[in-house]
């Protein structure tokens, strides 16, 4: 974070782009006047409302877009690398409901909203798979960076080489992404298909994880819903 803020100070033309997951860096319980150690050295301190623990003039710098998935897919996915065979890669065993981000992701969310009065882009990643340009194109946009259609895809190895370098510590969390060359839609590619029943999708996550499998993942969707649907009403649509 230190090294973010000193790129920042060098070249105020240059955008530095920093993608987190929001239970990082809003904590459940947080301190007004906390900060990561990385920015000790900076003299930098919260004031006011901010819910983060990143100082409020540096996230006052930002320009935060919001990522979201329905918890009905995400949760059984991110489920999939507590249990064997992605186990053995993430060293994981157990869910932990504390780090699904969604009730992290509202407040963020509406502290930015009332700060600045005006609502935070949000992305839903259905609607980004279905349609990337229809998503992108506005996203550059808003962001004041110029669209080109060579976002829709990477296909080059030393971009893979780079990336897999990254992200090696977080081994078996990113494999569909690591391994992707373009932006590939999930299930019949529709933009918002008809929801499932809470019934159909106990059926499939009982098949696929067990019993207890369903238990699990049943109850941490259900503790995402609220905030996720609230998030999701703020989406941008695609037309």
């Amino acid at each position: 974070m230190s090294h973010t803020l000193t790129l920042q100070n060098q070249d105020s033309t240059k955008r530095v782009f920093i993608k987190d997951m929001s239970y990082h860096i809003v904590p459940p319980i947080h301190s007004t006047n906390a900060h990561p150690p990385s920015l000790q050295a900076q003299n930098l301190s919260n004031k006011g409302p901010n819910p983060t623990l990143l100082p409020t003039e540096f996230v006052n710098s930002c320009k935060v877009v919001f990522l979201i998935r329905n918890p009905s897919a995400a949760i059984p996915s991110l489920y999939r690398c507590f249990i064997p065979p992605l186990s053995a890669q993430t060293g994981d065993t157990r869910l932990d409901p504390t780090e699904l981000g969604y009730r992290e992701l509202r407040i963020l969310f509406d502290y930015l909203r009332d700060k600045n009065g005006v609502v935070p882009l949000v992305i839903d990643a259905d609607d980004l798979l279905a349609d990337p340009e229809a998503i992108l194109r506005p996203l550059c946009d808003d962001l004041g960076i110029p669209y080109s259609s060579s976002m829709l895809e990477w296909p080059a190895p030393e971009d893979h080489a780079f990336a897999l370098s990254l992200f090696e510590k977080f081994a078996g969390y990113h494999e569909d992404a690591l391994n992707s060359k373009s932006f590939i839609p999930k299930g019949n590619g529709k933009k918002h298909a008809e929801p499932q029943s809470k019934e159909e999708l106990n059926d499939i996550w009982k098949s696929k994880y067990g019993s207890e499998g369903m238990r699990i993942i049943r109850s941490a969707v259900d503790a995402c819903r609220d905030d996720f649907e609230y998030l999701e009403s703020f989406r941008m649509r695609l037309t």
